[in-house]
């Protein structure tokens, strides 16, 4: 019997270290064409056992609100759940992002010297961002197109400053002169060690100098925003 024993903590100990080592990896895709807008983020941990995915089909702005549909799906082998939603990002949803923001710069030491030490232990394994870009007239299309050039360069730039990068980062911008045309393609994918997370999470917790009023910035910071009639 207590050998069995032996064998089943050996291999719990083997499985604990395993998922502490094993990679956490993020792929997102963002498209636009035309005025239709369409976000992918596709999460993969424990080696492939836990697998989320949130797809984004359409982002709308009506006036001063962004209008988004969200369908979530995944989870881990046997409890896989899926919801759909149509949410509003207003005015007061910001501002209660901002306010929640604030609270946790006052209730935590260093928060962005720790937000700035925790990104730049996620690894960047791909990078692309396309353009196509016409407005009807050469002479102005030509000069988005350069235009659009730089935008890719400082977006690739300030994405390597904050990341670790191990890749090179790879863009188009192809002009399209015989007709007004922008579209955008940009994905990405983005890794991390379930440890190096936790112990990431573990030295925030130890910095939080006002437990409660950290709490509850955190729970309204991850709150989504509130859902529209469909």
């Amino acid at each position: 019997m207590a050998f069995w024993l032996w064998i089943a903590s050996a291999a719990a100990a083997a499985a604990l270290v395993a998922a502490w080592f094993s990679p956490i990896k993020i792929r997102v895709r963002y498209s636009r064409s035309g005025r239709l807008d369409q976000l992918v983020v596709v999460v993969q941990a424990l080696f492939g056992l836990f697998r989320y995915r949130i797809l984004l089909p359409s982002v709308v702005i009506r006036g001063w609100n962004v209008v988004y549909r969200e369908q979530r799906t995944g989870g881990l082998p046997g409890r896989t759940q899926g919801s759909k939603a149509k949410r509003i990002v207003g005015r007061k949803t910001i501002m209660r992002y901002i306010r929640a923001y604030r609270s946790i710069l006052v209730s935590t030491k260093r928060f962005k010297q720790w937000a700035r030490q925790t990104l730049k232990k996620v690894e960047c394994t791909r990078w692309r961002l396309d353009f196509r870009v016409g407005t009807g007239d050469a002479a102005s299309t030509a000069t988005l197109t350069g235009l659009l050039w730089a935008v890719s360069g400082c977006a690739s730039g300030i994405a390597s400053r904050m990341l670790a990068f191990r890749t090179s980062p790879y863009g188009e911008v192809t002009p399209n002169y015989a007709a007004p045309e922008f579209t955008v393609v940009w994905e990405a994918d983005f890794r991390i060690r379930l440890g190096t997370l936790l112990r990431a999470f573990l030295k925030l917790g130890v910095s939080t100098i006002r437990v409660g009023k950290a709490l509850r910035a955190w729970r309204s910071w991850l709150t989504p925003p509130k859902e529209g009639l469909s």
